[in-house]
């Protein structure tokens, strides 16, 4: 398992360029299994199950289609996006098993920096409660601090996560996340976490490893 990671924010055509290179080179046996760990320019990109309702009155940033499962997202700076270009042989050609995996992979490791997160039934991703004060009442919210979105090629998945840590949420606010009405995105530093990418990665790289031994066979 190879991994990269990029110091500077990329163009998402750019990427996603390269990473259908790195993809059909795993294919033929001319590249290993690949994590690629990087920052986007501002851009929404529309998975295959969006909407065209929910492209309406996007402003901010272009918008790109794109063939990655699930809906409409955006990408920045300050959100760490991991690539996973995975045999899935390793999970038994299970998607979902798969897609538990990255979940997992994303809680446990925000776990490291005293962020509590979960699954949420009725949507793919992983999700925390930010303490809400209106009416001088404090309630939990549910919002969302990672996204997942996969596609798969002749066995081998790509695409993958983007995880909140200090974007400009505000681009969240122009567009219906995940095709979820009133849901919210937050951020690590949004929930007064400050976490840098250096020790980001570190604990998602021990993390991987070490889930990745409870969830395939190979």
């Amino acid at each position: 398992m190879e991994w990269i990671k990029s110091r500077n924010p990329l163009d998402y055509k750019i990427a996603l360029a390269q990473m259908e290179e790195i993809v059909d080179k795993i294919i033929i046996g001319d590249a290993q299994e690949t994590i690629w760990l990087l920052e986007h320019n501002e851009i929404y990109t529309a998975g295959t199950s969006t909407k065209d309702i929910h492209l309406k009155n996007v402003k901010g940033a272009p918008i790109i289609k794109t063939n990655r499962g699930g809906q409409l997202t955006f990408h920045g700076p300050g959100q760490r996006i991991i690539y996973l270009m995975v045999n899935l042989e390793r999970f038994s050609y299970d998607i979902r098993k798969y897609v538990n995996f990255l979940e997992q992979l994303i809680m446990d490791t925000l776990y490291e920096f005293n962020i509590i997160t979960h699954r949420w039934d009725k949507a793919i991703g992983v999700w925390t409660y930010k303490s809400i004060t209106s009416k001088k009442i404090i309630k939990k919210e549910r919002q969302k601090i990672a996204s997942i979105g996969i596609r798969v090629r002749k066995k081998i998945s790509f695409h993958g996560i983007s995880v909140n840590i200090y974007p400009n949420l505000n681009f969240f606010d122009k567009i219906i996340p995940c095709g979820l009405e009133n849901s919210k995105a937050t951020s690590a530093k949004d929930l007064g976490v400050k976490i840098f990418y250096k020790d980001f990665d570190e604990a998602l790289k021990i993390n991987f490893e070490k889930l990745l031994k409870n969830y395939t066979k190979i």
